[in-house]
C-alpha cells in the first residue's frame, strides 16, 4: 500500500516544471536541462500522473501554466533560491585554492584579453579548474549559471559584486591593404562590415554627411567581422583592444565616445569569501587592467 510519502514532490520534479514554465515548451526546456525532448515529455507526464494534477495546458503555441502549475512554479522558484543560497554559503566558506570555477566572457574579450591570462593563472594554481563559457548572453550569477562573469556594461547588476576592469572603447578600423587599394574617399563611400545588428547602433556623427553607407558583410561573430576587415573587405567598428592588437589594421577615427562603455569583472556576493574565486578575480583584474592601459597607450601613439 502506498503511503503519502510516495506523493511527495522532490526537487527533480520541481526542476522539470520550472524549466518547462520558463521555456514555454519542451524543446527549449530540454536544451536548458541538457536532456532530450522525450525525457522531459516522459518525466512531466509521469509527474502529472503521479499527482493526478495538470500543471500545463498543451496549446498550439506552447505549454501554458494551469492554476496548479502557477502554484508549483511559485514554490519551485522559492525552493531554487533557497538551494542556491545554501550552495553559495557553503561555497563562500571554502578557503582552499582548489576546485572549479565557471567563468563567462564574450568571444572578443576571451580571444584578445583573456585566454593568455587564464593559461598563466592555471600555471600558478594547477588545482583550480576553469570552465569557460564564451557568450555575451546574460547568465544568472544568482542561479550559479556562472561564478565569475566578465561583461561590458555601464550598469552592472545590483545583486553582483565586482570591480571595473577598464574602459571599453570602439573605433572605425580598416586594413592597410584595403586603404591602399581604394582612392581616398568620404567614409560613406567605403564598404562597411558590421554585426547582424546592422547600422542601427552606429552613431550618425561618425559619417561626414550623415548618409548611411553600404553594408557589404555582416556576422553575429565579432571575430568573423575582424577577419573580414583584415582580409580587406571594408571598414568596421571594432573594439579598440582588438584593432590595436592587429598590426595590419589602422584606426580611421578616434574612439567613438557615444559607444564607450566599461568592462566589469563580476561575481555573486555569496562567493566573496571563496578563496579560489577571490584569487581569480584579483588576478584577472590586475592583468586585464594593465593590458588595457598598455593598449590605450599604444593607440594614443598611433
Amino acid at each position: 500500500m502506498k503511503t503519502s510519502y510516495d506523493r511527495l514532490m522532490n526537487w527533480e520534479d520541481f526542476k522539470i516544471i520550472l524549466a518547462v514554465a520558463r521555456a514555454g515548451g519542451l524543446n527549449a526546456a530540454a536544451k536548458n536541462l541538457g536532456v532530450s525532448h522525450s525525457t522531459v515529455f516522459r518525466q512531466l507526464n509521469a509527474i502529472e500522473e503521479r499527482f493526478a494534477t495538470r500543471f500545463f495546458e498543451r496549446l498550439p503555441q506552447g505549454y501554458e501554466l494551469t492554476t496548479a502549475g502557477e502554484t508549483a512554479v511559485e514554490f519551485a522558484t522559492s525552493m531554487e533560491a533557497g538551494i542556491n543560497d545554501l550552495v553559495g554559503k557553503l561555497q563562500g566558506s571554502d578557503s582552499r585554492l582548489q576546485g572549479s570555477i565557471r567563468l563567462t566572457a564574450p568571444i572578443g574579450i576571451t580571444h584578445y584579453l583573456l585566454s593568455s591570462h587564464i593559461a598563466e593563472f592555471r600555471r600558478l594554481h594547477p588545482e583550480i579548474d576553469i570552465e569557460l563559457i564564451v557568450t555575451s548572453n546574460p547568465l544568472e550569477l544568482s542561479r550559479r549559471e556562472a561564478d565569475v562573469a566578465i561583461r561590458v556594461t555601464k550598469t552592472p547588476p545590483e545583486t553582483a559584486i565586482g570591480r571595473k576592469v577598464g574602459v571599453y572603447q570602439m573605433a572605425l578600423y580598416a586594413s592597410k591593404a584595403y586603404l591602399a587599394s581604394v582612392a581616398e574617399k568620404n567614409l560613406t563611400e567605403y564598404d562597411v562590415l558590421t554585426t547582424c545588428n546592422g547600422l542601427d547602433w552606429f552613431p550618425k556623427s561618425i559619417w561626414d554627411n550623415n548618409r548611411a553607407p553600404q553594408v557589404v558583410f555582416s556576422s553575429d561573430s565579432i571575430l568573423a567581422v575582424t577577419n573580414a576587415v583584415k582580409a580587406g573587405m571594408g571598414i568596421a567598428i571594432l573594439p579598440s583592444f582588438i584593432g590595436t592588437q592587429e598590426s595590419d589594421l589602422l584606426a580611421l577615427k578616434s574612439p567613438i565616445i557615444e559607444l564607450q562603455s566599461d568592462i566589469w569583472l563580476l561575481s555573486h556576493s555569496d562567493l566573496r569569501q571563496t578563496s579560489r574565486v577571490r584569487e581569480l578575480m584579483s588576478f584577472l583584474h590586475q592583468r586585464m587592467s594593465q593590458q588595457l592601459l598598455e593598449l590605450q597607450a599604444m593607440q594614443s601613439e598611433e
